[in-house]
């Protein structure tokens, strides 16, 4: 048999199993080209009127121009991972899929009309559909193939791969979003002209007033309550520990509960229901190694910042230990594989609730809520890089024994980062 060492060798042989039958060709042409970013600003410019034909093939333009050059290059660095490691079935699987979210979309003669533009943002949504768990079964490759590839080229490997996808995303989820929005203001429009034009009432006073105030420019919510989106979240979290543990911890929502922030309601919601699950797991956890006759609730407070803001998650699920510490923020760590009790977020200790799933009971949990509640590792450190992706950013403090305090910091997107560029 092939030591670790002996396979790490021959693993630099930089060479891509499932390749072969593809035609490279194309790929590494669009994937020599630049990356044209955008900024914050520029996605948010339609804000301030109803979208019209012009706005929606402007904003198809760009996308389908930008985003197959970015799956190229996403396809390309799967090329440069050691053999071993692009063996492995599961890195296998995505590098196939992101090929093929690149084949259907630069496939696409240039768009110059709402029929064609129509087509893309489905084949668009569709694609966006199929890349939904390339971070969980990335997860599980990795795991795999931890001896075969140092730490610190996997670390890389893995941010710039979510970095880039959240990018892909965002762009066009974005369009995506616009697309539909500007068909709902055409027909309301179409609907309230026959409404006007079959009605008594005064046709410039049709309309007024009857929709309130627009809060989406595409995917951005331009008034998100973090308030209300804790609430769901808790509910989605706690259902989800009544289900699989029979038992949760309630929970309750302080602070500036009426604080608005413009942001991406499913970028809050994936790292809110990451923190969350930490806290519920470590509490119930902690409960159980502890002999406490109950639960203690988990506090959840909004802060106002200056263009920003807080929310501290305080539990008392034991705490981190200071060996532990060190590790919640890496990748492919996690205390459900080194036998703690706890995961990036818990306490010390045996007898976990959770230490009976399987990785693939886990892995579905990524579906619904952005992330599975045990045992891959991934979980904070992607949390961490989608806070810090828009100038936020997430710190833990832990008291072991005890347990923890989760200070989010979130910058609103409209104003503080509009020269972000993605």
């Amino acid at each position: 048999m092939l030591s670790p060492r002996r396979l790490l060798h021959l693993s630099r042989r930089r060479c891509f199993a499932t390749k072969s039958h593809y035609d490279e060709t194309v790929v590494y042409k669009y994937a020599s080209q630049q990356i044209k970013p955008v900024s914050i600003g520029q996605l948010l410019k339609y804000r301030r009127q109803p979208l019209s034909v012009e706005n929606i093939l402007d904003s198809v333009g760009y996308t389908q121009a930008e985003l197959p050059v970015r799956l190229a290059k996403r396809v390309i660095s799967f090329h440069k991972l050691p053999f071993i490691v692009g063996t492995n079935p599961h890195i296998a699987r995505v590098y196939n899929q992101y090929y093929e979210a690149f084949d259907r979309l630069h496939a696409f003669a240039p768009i110059s009309d709402l029929e064609a533009e129509w087509d893309f943002t489905r084949a668009l949504e569709r694609q966006t559909q199929v890349l939904l768990d390339v971070i969980p079964t990335i997860a599980q490759g990795f795991l795999e193939c931890q001896l075969y590839m140092p730490r610190e080229e996997r670390t890389s490997f893995i941010n710039d791969l979510i970095r880039s996808r959240i990018g892909l995303r965002v762009i066009g989820e974005q369009h995506v979003a616009l697309s539909y929005q500007f068909r709902e203001e055409q027909k309301k429009a179409k609907q309230n002209h026959n409404a006007a034009a079959s009605s008594t009432v005064e046709p410039g006073r049709v309309g007024l007033g009857a929709t309130g105030e627009d809060v989406w420019v595409g995917a951005i919510h331009t008034r998100l309550l973090p308030a209300r989106m804790m609430e769901q979240c808790g509910q989605m979290v706690q259902s989800m520990c009544e289900m699989h543990y029979g038992t949760a911890p309630g929970y309750y929502v302080d602070g500036d509960v009426d604080e608005t922030i413009s942001y991406i309601p499913s970028h809050f919601e994936y790292i809110t229901c990451e923190l969350l699950k930490n806290a519920f797991r470590a509490t119930v956890d902690f409960s159980h190694s502890s002999n406490r006759s109950s639960h203690p609730p988990i506090q959840i407070t909004i802060t106002k910042g200056e263009g920003y803001v807080g929310v501290r998650i305080r539990d008392q699920g034991g705490g981190i230990s200071k060996d532990n510490m060190r590790n919640v923020f890496e990748y492919s760590w996690s205390s459900m594989q080194s036998g703690d009790s706890a995961d990036e977020h818990g306490a010390n200790g045996s007898g976990s609730l959770m230490a009976g799933m399987s990785l693939q009971t886990n892995l579905a949990l990524q579906h619904g809520i952005g992330g599975p509640i045990a045992g891959l590792g991934f979980g904070l450190p992607m949390a961490r890089l989608y806070a810090g992706y828009f100038g936020g950013s997430l710190d833990i403090v832990s008291m072991e024994g005890y347990g923890c305090d989760v200070f989010l910091k979130l910058r609103s997107i409209e104003g503080s980062v509009e020269n972000k560029q993605i």
